[in-house]
This record gives C-alpha cells, structure tokens and sequence, in this order.
C-alpha cells in the first residue's frame, strides 16, 4: 500500500518520542484505562509483553479467558458490546487479524490479534540489530505508540 511506509515511519516516531518521555519522568498517558488480554495462557511472551506496554502507560490489565467470545455467532456480537463497555481495548491471543476487526466493529473498541505476537505486523518495523533485548524494547515502544494511538 502507499501509504504504509508513510504510516510506518510516522509510528516509529510516535513510539520514539513516547519512549523518551517515559524515561524522562512520570508519564501515564493510559492512567484510568482499562485493558485485557484474552488468552488460554497469560504467562507467553507476547501476553507479557502486552501487559508491559499497558501497565507501563497506567493502564490497569485483567486476564481473561480466549472463550470470552467463542459462543455462537447470533450472540457474539452482544458478548463483544458487553466486553466493549467492560475494556478500552482488548488482545486476544490469537485471533485472525480478519476476526479482529469484525469485533472490533461490535465492540467499538480496539481489538488487537496478539498485538505483540510473532505474527505481529510491527515485527516488520523493527529496526534493532544489538540482539534480543534491543528487539524487545523496540517493540515494546511499538505496541506502546499504538496503544496509545488507539485510545484516544
């Protein structure tokens, strides 16, 4: 697409200016928001990850389960408005970016498919070359440039 270097470019600013804010004294953009990770397990890497990069910014994590929309399809939809009144945005870990969106729609709040996972469209924004750690905080500062983005 045209517009996805763009884009890109403008995120990796965005997650550099926040960083540097975050390390220059207290800052919690996301203070008084209410996030949740779905997921069979909240102890994987990207769910970790996901709980850092909210937490970090003051919002408050709750763990849920990935069943929290895994009924049938006439009902999803209300499930998705009630976690949508409940969240201000939502991880489910996995989802199909394509499920996402959808429930997205019907929750009228951010619905992220494993926003840090290894199937992460960020991945690609990386610019890292020092090693694992570098890596991770990078995209660490990605996911916190999109959170933040997303809940305005």
């Amino acid at each position: 697409a045209p517009d996805a270097q763009p884009a890109a470019g403008a995120l990796l600013d965005r997650a550099r200016r926040l960083r540097a804010s975050l390390e220059s004294g207290p800052a919690a953009p996301l203070r008084g928001r209410h996030v949740a990770i779905a997921a069979e397990r909240h102890d994987t890497p990207s769910a970790r990850l996901f709980e850092r990069a909210a937490s970090s910014l003051g919002a408050r994590v709750s763990h849920i389960g990935p069943d929290a929309l895994a009924l049938n399809p006439q009902r999803q939809e209300t499930a998705a408005r009630i976690l949508g009144s409940l969240y201000d945005a939502i991880d489910f870990i996995p989802l199909p970016p394509d499920r996402a969106q959808s429930l997205q729609d019907a929750a009228g709040v951010p619905i992220f498919a494993d926003l840090g996972g290894e199937r992460s469209p960020l991945l690609a924004l990386l610019t890292a070359q020092d090693g694992p750690a570098e890596r991770e905080a990078e995209l660490l500062a990605l996911m916190q440039a999109v959170l933040v983005d997303a809940m305005r």
